[in-house]
């Protein structure tokens, strides 16, 4: 059980997605959060993630950017308590960059 937590929405996003296990989860931060907007190319890059996948984005950086209320539903907002009870759910917290 990995928490993967995503700072950047790039090529680097993509590699950790086709790494996933059913039993992983992944939080959005920083511009990382960009990938949760309810766009045609997140919908199709999340379809290819398995659906048991836990989907987390961090409130803060999705307000500093003005995205909050166009997020895919099903981002779960997570504040930084939440992330830190998550941090502590998981076996690693592997951050991407």
């Amino acid at each position: 059980m990995i928490l993967h937590t995503i700072n950047k929405n790039n090529e680097t996003l993509e590699r950790c997605l086709s790494l996933l296990s059913e039993e992983d989860a992944v939080l959005l931060i920083e511009d990382g959060v960009y990938a949760a907007l309810d766009s045609k190319k997140n919908k199709t890059l999340w379809n290819s993630v398995a659906p048991d996948i836990k989907k987390y984005a961090m409130v803060n950086d999705l307000a500093a950017r003005g995205i909050s209320d166009r997020m895919l539903p099903f981002f779960e907002p997570i504040d930084w308590p939440g992330f830190v009870s998550l941090s502590l759910e998981y076996e690693k917290v592997i951050s991407w960059g």
